[in-house]
This record gives structure tokens, C-alpha cells and sequence, in this order.
């Protein structure tokens, strides 16, 4: 049979991707720490647009998350979500249930443990679930985190006129034991993996002597250049001695007689001393008397020295060299400088001036210069670090994040850590050293550490927490 009726009936065919295609959230709650109306720190709940915060979602292992967390305290137990998807319904499992729920934009979702999601396509395909993991970030990104090793003595015993530098994945420590006797100690603070670990600790190993070392060392001439170590040794003609970070062989280094050694500039290959009282360079295996000479650095004094180089001309570096006066009634610490261009040490006058604290230090450490020390007129020990983002030129004292612990112990917890930065300086005769271990350029989060080491050979390793995150992108 035939019909002439027109067939009016139109074939809809349903599509059966089930794919997610965007993720993101909305304004979550945040604990937050301000000041109250008696200036007094008080904790509040704040609010936090989420939008921006970038999710990656990996369409082969169906996973979404986000690689830039989310900042500490942020709530993610009730959880408001932009998702867009393929054409169909999306589900979602929710936490410590065993059946899927029809998501809606309105929905607040608890995300403290991962959510799977699905998409049920209108041709009735059923798609494989994502799994939505909402990453937060369990430390202050900014603050520094501390962590002391009490069970690492010197193997030479207690050391005073300390002065520490970092070559070779291990720190050197170089100092008088019993006011006496010069050495040298060293501890790897670089370690390899064990097996099991994402990643090494990078704890300190067992302090070891250097052998075969001269006697009379000038501890606080100890200084790091070219992957390698100078230092000072003599009487009051000392001679110039390098210690291999390979090896740690020592051999001197040329027949000239020096009082002071001052600095090194990895980037200009130049080594800064004091030779008959006026400044020399080291450039190319010769000591050059600088053309314009200077004649103002103080003796008998650590100097700590950084070179950087200016961001308008790579050709172009500054060195700081940092120590406190030993002038009566100096209220500040001294700072000279010396610019490539014009080959000359210069008294840095400062227009916020480093107090003049005792047992000064001074590192370069996420891109800026740190002082800190003993105690200065009503300044205590160890209270707070000093910053200069202009090569000690201003210094400014840091008020947040960047600082040393003050703790107290915890009489219901008497097995807690605790770090008291000042107890210890008094504790320790105001004998300490410190080194900072470089950024690895291997993609992981090693590195970026302060280490302090006490008069016993105790440690204290601080790192600012950002520093410590493996790059994720």
C-alpha cells in the first residue's frame, strides 16, 4: 500500500557528550586577623571572591582542581559552584552520601573531602565522573616557618667568633673554640632522597672538622666566592688561604699580607680586601690597589657583602658590605657600597639607618636584604628583622610574617617545640653565625633556607613558606 500523506514527523538525535567543560567558584567565608577599636589583634570572619582562581581540568583522568590554592582559612565546607557542561544533567555525589544529587547553581556543596561529578547525557548515556578536589593552603604563604635541631653539636665543641657561608650544599662554620683555638666545622644541609619521600628533608648531617687547616684563622674574614671559600690566617701579616667545597683541601693563595677581607663579586669575578690599609681588588689572579682607594673599614669586625645586579643594565652590579660601628656613641650600623661603574667604595649614608646592634648580620634572602642581630639601646636580641629593598639605603623594620619566634614553653604540652629566638641568643653568649641556602634550579621546592647555628652547634632553619611550595605550573 502507498500513502500521499507527507511524513511532517522531524528526527531529533540526541548528542552523547558528557563532558565538563568549566569550573569555578564563587565568594566563599575567610578567617581573617585585624585589629579591634583597642588596637588589639582580633580574629572575623571576611568574605573572598573566588572567580579568579584558575581550574585545570584534565579531560583524560577526569580530574578538576586547582593548582594556585586557595589562601589559609578559607572555608570550603559550603561551597557555591559555576560549572558548565555538555547538554544533559549534571550530578554530583555528596559527602557521606551514596547517591547522586541534581546539581544547581544555588547549590552550597561541602568540599572538604574530594566531589565527584558526573554529566547524564539526554541520549541517556551516563558519563564517567570527575573527581573535584578544591586545594586550600594549610600555611601563612608569607610567614616564615622555623624548625630547631637540638642533637648536633660541634664536634669540636662550643665555638665563639662565628661566622657561617653556605658552598657546595653544605654550610661552614668557622670559629674559636674555647677563645682559643681557631677551626672549622661543616654540615650537609643538601641531602639526597630517601626512599619513600616525595622529596629529601634537607636536614642537617653531623657537624665534621675540616683537617689540615692553618692555625690562627681569622674567623670573620670567612667569605664565599666562586663556588669556593676565602679566608684569612696569620698573625698581623695574614695571608689569603682558599678552601675547596669539593674537597675541602686548603691551600694558600699568592705571597701578599692582608688586613682585612672584605667581600666577593661572583658576577664581576672580583675579591675585595685590605692591603696596607687601603682597598685592593682581586681580578684575574692579581691584587690591584683600587684607583681610588679607600681607608675607612673598620677592623676586627664580621663584614657580611651582596652583589647585585641593576635591572636597567645587566652590565651593571652593586656591592653592600655590611658591619656595626665600633664608634662610641654610633647609633648605626656601617654600610658601604661600590658600584661596577665606578670601581670605588663609598660610606653609604643612610636616610633610614640600621641600628647599630650587636653581633650584626645581614643576608640576601627572596630578593631583599635582611639585618638582624643582638640587642641596641631598648631593642632586644633577635626582636625583628630589618629589610632594604634599595641596597641598604633605607632600612625598615618588619612587623609582619617575617620574624622571629618568641614562644614560651607549653606546660600542658611539655613535649612541644617551642623556639624563643631571644633565650636562645642569651643562652648562647650572643655566639651565633648564619648562611642561607640558594633557590635548587632542579624544579623542586628545596632551598630558599636561613640557618642559624648557636654557639654548640645547634641549629635553627627558617624558610618563608611560599618558598617551600613546588611549582605546580
Amino acid at each position: 500500500m502507498t500513502s500521499c500523506l507527507d511524513n511532517d514527523v522531524e528526527q531529533i538525535t540526541y548528542t552523547s557528550e558528557t563532558s565538563i567543560t568549566g569550573f569555578s567558584l564563587g565568594t566563599l567565608h575567610i578567617d581573617r586577623v585585624g585589629k579591634d577599636k583597642n588596637g588589639e589583634d582580633g580574629a572575623y570572619v571576611d568574605t573572598l571572591d573566588c572567580s579568579n582562581y584558575p581550574f585545570t581540568i584534565d579531560q583524560i583522568n577526569r580530574i578538576i582542581t586547582n593548582k594556585d590554592s586557595l589562601p589559609v582559612g578559607t572555608y570550603i565546607d559550603k561551597v557555591i559552584t559555576n560549572i558548565t557542561y555538555d547538554a544533559g544533567v549534571l550530578a554530583y555525589k555528596p559527602k557521606g552520601s551514596d547517591n547522586d544529587t541534581i546539581w544547581t547553581s544555588t547549590d552550597s556543596i561541602d568540599f572538604t573531602e574530594p566531589v565527584e561529578f558526573k554529566v547524564y547525557a539526554y541520549s541517556g548515556v551516563e558519563g564517567k565522573p570527575y573527581k573535584v578536589t578544591i586545594n586550600v593552603h594549610q600555611q601563612e604563604p608569607d610567614t616564615i616557618s622555623w624548625k630547631k635541631f637540638d642533637n648536633n653539636p660541634f664536634s669540636a665543641g662550643n665555638l665563639s667568633e662565628q661566622k657561617a657561608v653556605y658552598a657546595n650544599e653544605k654550610v661552614y662554620v668557622f670559629g674559636k673554640k674555647n677563645d682559643e683555638t681557631t677551626c672549622i666545622e661543616y654540615t650537609k644541609v643538601i641531602n639526597v632522597s630517601v626512599p619513600g619521600e616525595k622529596e629529601p628533608k634537607d636536614n642537617p648531617t653531623p657537624w665534621t672538622s675540616v683537617t689540615n687547616v692553618p692555625t690562627d684563622i681569622d674567623t670573620y674574614s670567612a667569605t664565599a666566592w666562586g663556588g669556593n671559600i676565602y679566608f684569612l690566617a696569620g698573625g698581623t701579616n695574614k695571608q689569603l688561604y682558599k678552601l675547596d667545597a669539593n674537597t675541602n683541601d686548603v691551600t694558600p693563595v699568592g705571597t701578599e699580607t692582608f688586613e682585612m677581607l672584605i667581600g666577593g663579586n661572583d658576577t664581576k669575578e672580583e675579591l675585595y680586601a685590605v692591603i696596607n690599609g687601603v682597598s685592593h681588588t682581586y681580578k684575574n689572579g692579581v691584587w690591584t690597589e683600587d684607583a681610588n682607594p679607600f681607608t675607612l673599614f673598620p677592623a676586627g669586625k664580621p663584614f657580611f657583602s651582596n652583589t647585585t645586579t641593576a635591572s636597567y643594565n645587566s652590565d651593571i652590579t652593586t656591592t653592600i658590605a655590611l658591619c656595626n660601628s665600633t664608634t662610641a656613641n654610633d647609633t648605626a650600623a656601617l654600610v658601604f657600597n661600590r658600584i661596577s661603574s665606578d670601581n670605588k667604595w663609598e660610606k653609604r649614608m643612610q636616610n633610614l639607618p640600621l641600628p647599630n646592634l650587636e653581633n650584626v648580620t645581614m643576608i640576601y634572602y627572596d630578593g631583599k636584604l635582611y639585618a638582624f642581630g643582638g640587642g641596641y639601646g631598648e631593642i632586644k636580641p633577635f626582636s625583628q628583622f630589618y629589610c632594604s629593598t634599595d641596597n641598604g639605603l633605607c632600612w625598615r623594620p618588619v612587623t609582619e610574617c617575617m620574624a622571629f619566634p618568641a614562644e614560651v614553653p607549653d606546660t600542658e604540652n611539655p613535649n612541644r617545640e617551642y623556639i624563643n629566638f631571644p633565650d636562645l641568643y642569651d643562652t648562647h653568649h650572643g655566639n651565633y653565625s648564619c648562611a642561607v641556602t640558594p633557590k635548587l634550579e632542579n624544579g623542586t621546592s628545596r632551598g630558599n633556607f636561613i640557618w642559624i647555628v648557636w654557639e654548640d652547634g645547634s641549629i635553627c632553619r627558617g624558610r618563608i613558606n611560599r618558598l617551600g611550595f613546588t611549582p605546580k605550573w
